[in-house]
């Protein structure tokens, strides 16, 4: 698993795993690197046991200004929590959220107390709610019901709803659409949601790996378990209504889709000076000078393993197999 975090320099990252801790850190004692490198193991930035894995990562200006941290389990619970809570983790970690039996922490988003959020579950499930329909619990609390999940199935994304956004959905052979969020009604809490996949066709196309809120602009990098990066831009992936199966996006091999990273368009522009120049060129914007020490920086971590290993990365952007639609 990769995550990809824009963060500034003088920002904290807060770094959860599956078991419910929260460890912390400043970007600054992470050391730079280039895009194509695979990161430092996880191990060596945080106090962690071994056999712990990170799920999430958050990065955090301040803790004052009333956010929250809204957190979703791989077993459908989720969990508000305020921002202040979090702002002085000790280096053994702190507990976020307490777990029960078989279950795991899977995702944390920042939120502001009056967002939606969607979850979505491998076997095809989505759910839309209100953000204000969890309500807010201290650290150690065990959260309540977020989506009520069919017999053997599990969640395999939580985001947060965004204006003009869509959902990329891919699945774990290679299939991936973008639908609309208008498709996606907002029901209550702890209910059972809408089809977001063709169903009867998940033998073929493999349940869901992810799914992600991206917008035209933006980025996508898909990992594959063989360790195989695809990055392309959102805006070539095909729209497709919210229970068809999509299209073929990514040739596997003998691998399967692990996760799916995005990169906003807007932290992509910050850092490229050629998208900024052609923007300056379509608008007339006042300039704003900022510190050196104050870039936006992509942080990428390898969380699983202490051993650096070459990976394959495609940047080219792939044709949609618009012949695999049904």
């Amino acid at each position: 698993m990769v995550l990809l975090v824009p963060a500034r320099t003088l920002h904290t990252l807060l770094f959860f795993s599956d078991r419910g801790k929260v460890y912390s850190e400043k970007v600054y004692q992470i050391p730079d690197a280039n895009r194509t490198d695979r990161g430092i193991p996880i191990v060596n930035v945080l106090a962690m046991d071994p056999a712990e894995r990170i799920t999430a990562a958050v990065s955090v200006p301040n803790f004052e200004n009333g956010s929250c941290f809204t957190m979703a389990t791989v077993n459908g619970r989720v969990k508000r929590v305020q921002l202040s809570e979090f702002s002085s983790v000790r280096p053994s970690g702190l507990i976020a959220m307490n777990l029960d039996e078989n279950d795991k922490l899977g995702w944390v988003k920042l939120t502001t107390g009056k967002d939606e959020i969607i979850m979505v579950t491998r076997r095809g499930q989505a759910l839309r709610i209100k953000e204000s329909s969890i309500r807010t619990m201290g650290r150690q609390a065990a959260g309540v019901t977020g989506i009520n999940l069919k017999p053997g199935d599990k969640l395999a994304s939580m985001d947060v709803i965004e204006p003009q956004g869509k959902l990329l959905v891919v699945t774990e052979n290679g299939f991936g659409k973008c639908s609309r969020l208008e498709e996606y009604p907002t029901k209550g809490r702890a209910t059972g949601g809408v089809a977001t996949i063709d169903q009867k066709s998940l033998p073929k196309i493999g349940e869901i790996a992810d799914a992600r809120v991206v917008q035209d602009d933006d980025d996508v990098t898909m990992i594959s378990s063989g360790g195989i990066m695809l990055r392309l831009k959102v805006k070539v992936i095909s729209m497709s209504g919210r229970s068809t199966r999509g299209f073929k996006v990514m040739d596997l091999k003998d691998s399967i889709v692990a996760s799916v990273a995005r990169m906003a368009a807007k932290d992509l522009e910050r850092n490229d000076p050629a998208m900024q120049e052609k923007r300056a060129s379509e608008e007339t914007v006042s300039e704003n000078v900022e510190s050196e020490f104050d870039e936006i920086e992509p942080v990428t971590l390898d969380i699983e393993s202490n051993e650096p290993e070459d990976n394959e990365i495609d940047d080219t952007e792939i044709e949609e197999d618009n012949s695999e639609q049904e």
